[in-house]
Order: C-alpha cells, then structure tokens, then sequence
C-alpha cells in the first residue's frame, strides 16, 4: 500500500471518533438529546447575515482543504454540512419537500453555496502550483512515500499538454488526487497559462461542489420513497455516514498506486 503508515494511523483515528460518537448517539439518551436539539441550533446557522459568514467558512474550509498535499481534511463534510442546514432552515419554515424544491430562494442559496466552495478548492491547488516552481528551483526535496506515489498522476499532463485544461477540469471534477497534476505544472518548462488554468478548475471544483451541496436533497428522496421520514434522528445518522464515506473515498485515493496504473497504461498503449 502506497499510503504511510502515520497517514494510516490519522484515518484509523477519524473512523474510530466517528464510531464512538454513532455508539454515544444510540445508547446514552442525554448526548442524544443534546445531538437533535444541536440539530435544531444549526438550522439557523444559514440564517439572514450568518449565511454570508457561512460562505466565507466555505470559502476557506475547501481552500485548506484542497491545499493540504497528502494529508485527509474532509472538507466536503462541511459543504455537506451547510447545505443540509439550508435544507432543514426551510423545512422547519413550513414548505414540505415539494414546496422547497420549488422554492427559488433555496436554490439560489444552495448553488451560491457550492460556487462559493468551487472557488476556494480552485484557490487552493494554486499551493500545489507553488510546491511545483519550488521543486524546480531546489535541486533536492525531501518526498514522502504518499507524494511520491500520488506524483505519478501528475505525469499525465507532461503526456497529453494539448489537452491540459480538460485534465485539469477532468481532476477538478472527479475523486482523483489533483495536487500532483498542479505540482507537474510547477515544475513544467513549458508557458503555463495560470489564470485560464484556474477558471478550469473552478468549473471543474463547481461539480464536485454541487453534488455535495445536493447530497442532503437526494437523502431526503431517497428516504422519501422507501416511506422513511427524514428527521433530526436520520439526519445525524447520514451525515456520520457521510463523513465515514469521505474518509473512505480520501484514503482510496490516497492508497491507490496511481505510479503503476499509469505504467501500465503506457505499456499497453506501446504494445
């Protein structure tokens, strides 16, 4: 496995919190309790001028996290996060859920939400973009096992440069480890245009976003034709589980031996 054992350690740390608080939750009534009635707080977390506090905290959460190179931040728990308090805000106005998948307002709010977090995720790979020109000008940097795996991506763009803006959109939109694609083009010789390189993958960072932001609505769906009400009680479960999945999704990515996949690649496409 290409991940470290110390990067190992940090996920098995965050999947064990998770299970305690899912086992605290479902045997001791009072943390419960004190759980829904959060539940109820944070629906006015959206609410009037802290909507616009919340934008920032976006803006900032998916900036750090997407500027993290080899080290989880489950940013899109937060988005996820958000936007179910969107959600909950204008069920407990009275709209059932038809009513507010009608509601322009909503809609308006969920997908500022989630350009708002494409933007700091785009910012963000900008810090990958300068560990690239740093790498370039120090002849020797000390590389982890992690970043010497996920850097076998990056290799992609220096072997197709006319289409660098679709793999840069194509790695902004997708689960796929994008930091070593921007390092490569740090380290490129060739003219990098950087600011129609970065409005790629805002556009690409607005699709991961958007489906973040929609994921709370598609829950509510989903319970809704198996006849399950979503309530205080299943929106704590999912978004635990939502967390659990990132995690997951973050340490595949991570573990996956990006190096050898694209070797192989290579000499399949020589053969």
């Amino acid at each position: 496995m290409a991940i470290s054992n110390k990067l190992t350690i940090v996920f098995t740390f965050f999947y064990l919190g998770v299970m305690i608080y899912l086992i605290l939750f479902f045997t001791v009534p009072p943390f419960q309790d004190a759980i829904i009635q959060s539940r109820h707080d944070i629906s006015g977390l959206t609410e009037g001028s802290n909507y616009f506090i919340v934008l920032l905290i976006a803006f900032f959460i998916c900036l750090i996290g997407n500027a993290s190179v080899g080290f989880p931040i489950p940013y899109p728990f937060v988005i996820f996060s958000f936007s179910n308090s969107i959600f909950t805000r204008y069920i407990n106005m009275g709209l059932n859920f038809g009513e507010t998948l009608m509601s322009g307002p909503f809609w308006l709010e969920i997908l500022i939400l989630a350009v708002v977090g494409g933007l700091g995720s785009a910012a963000g790979e900008l810090v990958g973009y300068l560990i690239g020109i740093g790498a370039k000008k120090v002849p020797k940097i000390s590389q982890s096992k992690t970043f010497d795996n996920v850097q076998g991506f990056g290799r992609l763009v220096l072997d197709y440069p006319k289409s660098l803006h679709f793999f840069i959109f194509l790695a902004a939109a997708l689960p796929i480890p994008d930091d070593p694609l921007w390092i490569a083009l740090g380290m490129s010789k060739k003219k990098i245009h950087l600011p129609i390189c970065f409005i790629w993958a805002w556009l690409g960072k607005n699709v991961t976003t958007i489906f973040y932001v929609i994921i709370p609505i598609l829950i509510s769906l989903g319970f809704g034709f198996t006849g399950i009400e979503f309530d205080d009680f299943s929106s704590v479960i999912t978004e635990a589980f939502m967390l659990l999945l990132t995690l997951a999704v973050m340490q595949f990515i991570l573990s996956f031996n990006w190096e050898k996949y694209l070797n192989n690649r290579r000499a399949k496409r020589k053969a």
